[in-house]
């Protein structure tokens, strides 16, 4: 006899024998009628004798199920509400709820359309309430779990259950609250790749992010680390809009749609986080929280594991946990908005964390390929308002699909991510560098999947080939394969030029505003000594600025390598990094270090300081 076929012996073996031991049919005074719930009273007539009637004391209210978690814990019945409207909620109830006075349970089940019958007694009502629920003795087992994602075989919605059990009873999510999610559906999987999927093509970040919402089930399976990936850049680039796009795999209808905001505290952070497991979760706006706040929040994101907590009487509580992928967008890098609180951000959480400019580089912000709308700005709302009202299927549907096979999802996956590494990389790489390519590839192999499968109508090879895209614009800031300390150099180098250019920087001509610059970090000659314009700015950092940018790094080092690269442009005929140089405006000499900003990557436009 298979596993299998024992499992199912077992399980029928203990069913039969609940139903010998449930408790006599004499207990059961309620009983469910004409749209109410109606307990039996028995009352004395005029002549003395005693008449039994059934009296309604709340609106439907069903029973479904007993359920309790695999350990045997974790108690609680399976409740089915009926609306005003006829519409039928579920709600899995701990019995810890049946506690005290039932107050929090009254509440729920309210806000789920339970109401009392017409002309209830105020007190009867609460206390039959209460004995109806724990009188129930339904012959319906189901297991109960405390988080959203894989349980087996299955995977775990707060609405809806994929899959087949390991066990012949149904799987449910339970929690000690009702679970506030949005994870909902609207339109239709065909809607959705016609109407948001197909604008993706031809966007390498909208590509990446929508296939990062079909990596983030995968994780649990492959068994690779959380993390996520960042998008930088100022203001109206269209970064929630691939925040947006990506949610709309998973669901959307709440007031604030699927995308939640970074500002929120770590305990409302690690709830949310719980909710994700094992699905996207899309953040938006780093800006709005504290450095360190931040730093927090994305070290406990990426590590998977809440605070530890003590119970009511001072015992240790069970942590919450989660594997997850994140999306997360901002004006500056993660890294820097640590650096703002005076911390520096580990290696190992820059390579969890992929920091990724949002700027693709063709002029149109996040866009590369607008799909016929007139401006960048059009083509967002379009995405938006498709987002809004097409979403929450793919992702089921997908997960119906391995669910069926995930042994050979997994076998699938590893060839992908082996192909994509191989076309990333065809020279040596640092480790950190082939730990991103990886997660780059993880991410393309879940979008070439999703469409093999006929999920996302894309052709095949979009996926990779925009992960590619952006694995090399990453590369590319970073400078190369090479060292992560001097990759680190570059990047606060570069975002050091895009966001203090227009206001941390001198004129360096002789007839340009000679105002005080606090903090001043050094010059930019933005004309020749003619007076026409430059193609290129030419930034001039002191020894003060530079050091403070690469506070933390081995300096003498790095200014070495950066000289190598012709990041820093050598002085001389000893190729220094530096030399005394005269600044026409203010007249002064002055050490400086001198930058070539096209050596960088990613510095569009400085904006340096007018004037003059």
């Amino acid at each position: 006899m298979g596993v299998n076929e024992v499992k199912s012996a077992v399980n029928q073996a203990t069913n039969e024998a609940r139903k010998k031991h449930n408790r006599p049919a004499s207990r059961s005074y309620f009983r469910v009628n004409r749209g109410y719930v109606e307990r039996q009273i028995t009352s004395e007539t005029e002549d003395g004798k005693a008449r039994k009637k059934w009296v309604p004391f709340i609106t439907e209210l069903r029973v479904e199920a007993v359920t309790r978690n695999a350990d045997g814990q974790a108690w609680g019945r399976l409740l089915t509400v009926v609306d005003r409207d006829g519409r039928e909620h579920a709600y899995p109830m701990p019995s810890a709820l049946l506690a005290n006075d039932c107050s929090e349970l009254r509440a729920t089940l309210m806000g789920l359309g339970l109401e009392p019958a017409p002309g209830a007694d105020q007190r009867k009502w609460k206390d039959w309430l209460r004995d109806y629920i724990l009188s129930a003795e339904p012959a319906e087992r189901a297991r109960c779990v405390d988080r959203v994602g894989w349980h087996g075989s299955c995977f775990v919605l707060p609405d809806e259950t994929i899959g087949e059990s390991d066990t012949t009873e149904r799987v449910i999510l339970q929690s000690e609250s009702r679970v506030d999610h949005s994870f909902g559906v609207a339109g239709s999987l065909d809607g959705w790749k016609a109407d948001v999927a197909s604008r993706a093509v031809g966007n390498s970040r909208l590509m990446l992010f929508l296939s990062a919402a079909f990596a983030s089930p995968l994780i649990s399976i492959t068994g690779d680390e959380g993390g996520g990936i960042h998008l930088r850049g100022g203001s109206s680039l269209g970064k929630s809009t691939a925040l947006v796009l990506a949610g709309s795999v998973w669901g959307g209808g709440a007031p604030q749609g699927y995308v939640r905001n970074w500002r929120t505290t770590d305990n409302g952070l690690e709830a949310v986080a719980g909710l994700h497991n094992a699905t996207l979760l899309c953040l938006d706006e780093l800006s709005q929280v504290e450095p360190r706040a931040a730093a927090a929040g994305a070290y406990m994101l990426a590590n998977g594991q809440g605070k530890s907590r003590a119970g009511r009487e001072g015992q240790a509580r069970r942590a919450q946990e989660w594997r997850l992928l994140f999306g997360s967008t901002g004006e500056i890098g993660l890294a820097d908005k640590i650096r703002e609180g005076g911390g520096q951000i580990a290696a190992g959480m820059e390579v969890r964390v992929i920091d990724l400019r949002a700027d693709a580089g063709t002029g149109l912000g996040l866009f590369e390929d607008l799909h016929g709308a007139p401006d960048a700005a059009t083509f967002a709302q379009e995405i938006k308002a498709a987002a809004n009202s097409q979403y929450g299927h793919p992702a089921r549907e997908f997960l119906r699909i391995l669910s069926d096979d995930l042994q050979d999802v997994k076998e699938n996956l590893e060839k992908l991510r082996r192909s994509f590494v191989g076309a990333a990389l065809t020279g040596p790489a640092d480790g950190q560098v082939r730990r991103v390519a990886d997660r780059f590839g993880l991410v393309a192999a879940a979008g070439e999947l999703a469409t093999n499968v006929g999920i996302t109508g894309w052709p095949p090879g979009e996926a990779v080939e925009a992960a590619l895209t952006c694995f090399h614009d990453w590369l590319t800031e970073r400078g190369g394969t090479g060292s992560s300390e001097v990759a680190s150099a570059r990047q606060r180098l570069a975002e050091a030029l895009e966001n203090y250019g227009a206001s941390r920087f001198q004129k360096w001509h002789v007839n340009a505003d000679r105002a005080v610059i606090t903090p001043r970090w050094g010059f930019v000659k933005v004309q020749d000594e003619y007076g026409e314009p430059l193609p290129e700015y030419e930034f001039f950092l002191t020894t003060t600025a530079i050091r403070e940018i690469l506070a933390g790094l081995d300096f003498r080092a790095i200014c070495a390598a950066l000289v190598d690269q012709g990041v820093i442009v050598s002085q001389g005929p000893k190729e220094e990094a530096n030399k005394v140089h005269y600044v026409p405006n203010g007249g002064v000499r002055v050490r400086l270090y001198q930058l070539d900003a096209a050596k960088l990557g990613g510095v569009r436009s400085t904006g340096a300081r007018d004037g003059g």
